[in-house]
Order: structure tokens, then sequence, then C-alpha cells
């Protein structure tokens, strides 16, 4: 990253662009998180400040994340009552702003980058993600960075995004002996040790539930939209970032594993389409390092700088179409989850009595606004419910729930089975359902008429 005043200078206005930008996302976004898994966030923050150590119910540990380094802003976040999604939004907002002066010369390309743009105000883990794996890229590549700082950092991103542990195989290919190499590999290797200690207490795996709830389905189905999502949000830096990663393989230097392994573990671990490329942010980030050398001559025949700077802009131009899409979806998202989560949760929690369980698809907003035990139904936090044979069905969930709020389409065999125990109450609609999966969710009342012992036959 350059030092002189000059860069400096660039590094602030862009940062300050960006800041402005989510600013103004914020403004015209309807008053919810784009994703329900901020909301998620929030109560296990909210459990951490009231003493509940990775809880979701209170009392009863889990492993349904899997961010555990996020939890600490979740925490802060969640002291600030009502204005606790605003708040950890903010704090999203200042990683992302953080991560375009990380780029060094390809900070231009990184505020326009669309999926950073959208997850920097998304309140989750995502934009600090990109900077760590941005910050260890770009750190490994220059060399600037090693012994126990680039430990650290190592195991910052590993218990943000588990994936980035990938990041530890070129860190600990380029350091120079044995003593070195432990420096940076001990700090991560202790983080995910401790982690799956926790897991393997908490649920008898050492892996989390998301893992096995999200990565039950096989990830090459919507692998044409990622592709097409992907290089429309960086049209020509997303190609240029093939010859400079190759460039640095011909030069012998582990770094330029960085980008395809992150990409290889956020391909094989995406969960579905439904994400706006969340887990693909931190390796589209550090892409951008590679694009930007190679647009700015080192590996293109550009003898003079006028040209390389050129290269640089045009792809910096071909991303504002991708930059103002994902804006735009970003916006549609705060609007899908107050239709689909926030709006449901309000209606459970004005009518329900305290003690009530309420069995959920999703389970964020509703144990946010709520603050009642919560069934979820795809097994995040309520193991009974994970994919497999032994799966709980509805005589299990209505044995044990006051409430149902369910997407009518993706639960209808649940809803089926469940028919004579459900009493409608109300619906909800979203005009933009982009991150939420179905654009209705119905909220039921649970009658219990279930005999005790019952496990259903649904599956969903």
């Amino acid at each position: 990253m350059e030092c002189t005043p000059h860069a400096r200078r660039r590094a602030t206005i862009l940062v300050a662009l960006h800041i402005l930008a989510g600013c103004a996302v914020l403004a015209f976004s309807a008053p919810a998180a784009p994703l329900d898994d901020t909301y998620i966030h929030l109560v296990f923050g909210r459990s951490l400040v009231r003493g509940g150590f990775m809880q979701f119910n209170p009392g009863v540990p889990t492993t349904g994340l899997t961010s555990p380094l996020w939890i600490l802003p979740s925490a802060a976040a969640s002291l600030a009552g009502g204005s606790a999604p605003v708040v950890l939004m903010l704090m999203s907002a200042l990683a992302g702003a953080l991560t375009i002066p990380a780029g060094g010369e390809a900070a231009l390309l990184l505020l326009l980058c669309g999926p950073l743009l959208f997850h920097s105000t998304s309140g989750m883990e995502t934009a600090l993600a990109a900077l760590l794996a941005t910050l260890i890229t770009a750190g490994l590549a220059s060399g600037r960075l090693r012994g126990r700082s680039l430990g650290i950092l190592l195991a910052a991103a590993c218990l943000t995004r588990p994936e980035s542990a990938v990041l530890c195989i070129p860190a600990a290919m380029k350091a120079e002996g044995r003593k070195e190499a432990a420096r940076r590999v001990i700090p991560p290797a202790l983080a995910l040790a401790l982690w799956a200690a926790w897991n393997l207490h908490a649920s008898g795996s050492i892996l989390p539930s998301t893992f096995h709830a999200k990565a039950a389905r096989p990830f090459y189905g919507d692998l044409p939209h990622l592709i097409v999502r992907l290089f429309f949000s960086a049209p020509l830096a997303l190609p240029a970032a093939i010859p400079g990663t190759i460039g640095m393989a011909r030069r012998r230097d582990p770094a330029w594993l960085c980008v395809p392994l992150l990409a290889a573990a956020a391909v094989l671990t995406a969960p579905n389409q439904y994400n706006q490329l969340r887990y693909h942010v931190p390796w589209l980030c550090a892409s951008m390092l590679a694009a930007a050398s190679w647009l700015r001559g080192r590996g293109l025949s550009l003898r003079r700088a006028p040209a390389r700077s050129t290269a640089l802009a045009a792809a910096a131009v071909l991303m504002v179409p991708g930059a103002a899409f994902f804006i735009r979806q970003r916006v549609r998202a705060a609007s899908d989850v107050w239709s689909i989560d926030v709006r449901p949760a309000i209606l459970v929690d004005s009518l329900a009595e305290e003690g009530d369980v309420v069995a959920a698809c999703d389970i964020g907003a509703t144990a946010w606004i709520t603050e009642l035990e919560v069934i979820d139904l795809d097994g995040l936090v309520t193991p009974e419910r994970l994919p497999g044979r032994g799966r709980a069905g509805w005589g299990w969930i209505a044995e044990r729930s006051d409430w149902l709020i369910a997407f009518p389409g993706q639960y209808s065999g649940l809803v089926r089975v469940a028919d004579g125990d459900l009493t409608p109450v109300a619906g909800f609609a979203s005009a933009h359902p982009v991150v939420c999966g179905e654009d209705t969710v119905s909220v039921w009342r649970v009658s219990r008429s279930s005999p005790p012992g019952a496990t259903g036959s649904a599956s969903l």
C-alpha cells in the first residue's frame, strides 16, 4: 500500500465516498437489516451481554453460527436496544470502508465492488472478512506482513469466516524457516481448535450446525447464476485478475494461492443464490489486488503511465452498472426482510403471552423482537430439525410451540400434516423477494392437539 501524501488523500476520499454511499443506502431503505442473519447475530450478542455464551435460546448452548468473532460487535450493538440493527450495520460499514485503503492501488475497484457495497451495510461479518482477506493477501504479496502479526490476522479471519482458514496454506508456504511458519500458523490453529472444541461440547460435532443445515444441498446447481453475477459485478477486473494471479504463480510467490483457495472454499460452502454473493465477497475483494496489478502494466504491455491508468479506469467504469445493481438489491433486501421477517415478528410480539414458543423458518428477527424461545425449522439452533433421517416432524414441533411462522410453499409438507393443529392469523407478502427466498410468509396459532410423543412424518 502506498504511503505518499497523494495516496493518503486519495484513500481518504474513496473511504468517505464509500461511507456516504452506505449512509444513503440506509436512508433510502426500509427500517430493517437486509438479512435475517443480522438479527441472529444480535440475539447471540444480547445473550453474551446477559451472561449467556453462544446461546440463542436462554440457557441452551448452540453452534448455530459461523462467525464467532462477529458476536463481539453484535454484543456491543445490542446495548443500543431498538437501534441495535442500525448500529451493527454502521459497524459493518466501517469494516467495508477500511477494506478500500487496504487494497492499495486496487482501491478504486474496491469502491465500485457491488457485492461489497451491498454487504458493507448488512450488519454481518462479510465486510470484516473481506477486510481481513484483503489485508492478508496484500501483506503476503508484498512481504510486509509476517510473524505474529500475520498469525493474529489469520486467527481473526478464521473466526470471522471459517473458510478463511485456507489462507494459512500460502502463509505457511511463504514463511522462511520453521519458527516463522509456527508464528503464522499456531494462532489460527489454536483459534480453530477452541472453536471445534466448543462445537463438540455443544453439539457432538466439530463442525457448526450451520454447516450441516446449509451445506446439505449440492453447490453446482447455482453455478451458472453465480458466474453471471460475478462477471457482471466486475466485467473487466475479474478476468484481469486471472493473468494477474498467473503472473504471481510464475514468480513462484505462494501468495498467488490466496484468491483461488478462497474462491474454491466459497463455491463449495455457499448455500444458495439468495445471499447476494455474501460468501464470495472476501475472495472477490482479494482478487481486485491481482487485477489492479495486471491492469497497471505489470504483465500488460502498456509502457506509458497514462495507458496504464486508462486500463484501470476502464475496469472501474465497467463496474458501475454492477455497483448500481447491488445497491438497488440492497435497498430491496431491506424491504424484503421488513415484510417477511420483521412485520410477522412484530405481530407475534403483540399477540404472544410470556412463555410462548415460536417455530419459525427465519429465526433472527423473530427472536430479536419477541425475545421468546424459538424452534428453528431449519435446525441452525434446533439440532432436532437438522436435515437427515432422524429429523423431527410436526408432532415434535406441535408439542413445543404456540406459534408457527413459515413459508407456505417451502414448508407445504409440514403445513399439510399440521393442518388440524393450525389456526391462520395473518399472511405477509414481499414485493421484492431478493433474500428471503419466497415472496409470502404466514403466521399460525398452534393448538397443540398432537398426542405426546408424536414425531410426524413430514420431512420439511
